[in-house]
């Protein structure tokens, strides 16, 4: 029972290494419309802070299908966030499968992720 799970923790792993991240410029140059995540108002008052790294796996049409959790931000309120904010996200029809997208929830800086700054528009 374990070998199977130790199979697919590789391949799941290989995976995650042939997806580009968001800050390749080709992919950032891809990226048409990207709400900033909201930082929760719980976890502003609890002091929560978090760093993770998302995966949107992209449509042909560019729209977000689904966004998975790769690396958490430990705790689920501030991953939740990030979830629902780049399920709006929409990209360059047919240039990518999947997209991965490093976050970090800070009390000092707000919520960056590797699109903040940039004008982007739908």
């Amino acid at each position: 029972m374990i070998r199977p799970l130790m199979a697919l923790t590789v391949v799941y792993l290989f995976a995650a290494w042939n997806v580009p991240m968001l800050g390749d410029t080709d992919v950032q140059s891809a990226v048409l419309y990207a709400p900033q995540p909201d930082y929760p108002t719980g976890a502003l008052r609890r002091g929560w802070e978090g760093a993770g790294v998302l995966r949107c796996n992209v449509r042909p049409d560019g729209a977000v299908s689904l966004v998975i959790v790769l690396r958490s931000t430990g705790h689920t309120i501030l991953d939740q966030a990030g979830i629902s904010a780049f399920q709006r996200w929409r990209f360059k029809p047919g240039t990518f499968k999947a997209v991965n997208i490093p976050l970090r929830f800070s009390m000092h800086g707000g919520v960056r992720h590797r699109m903040s700054g940039a004008v982007i528009a739908d």
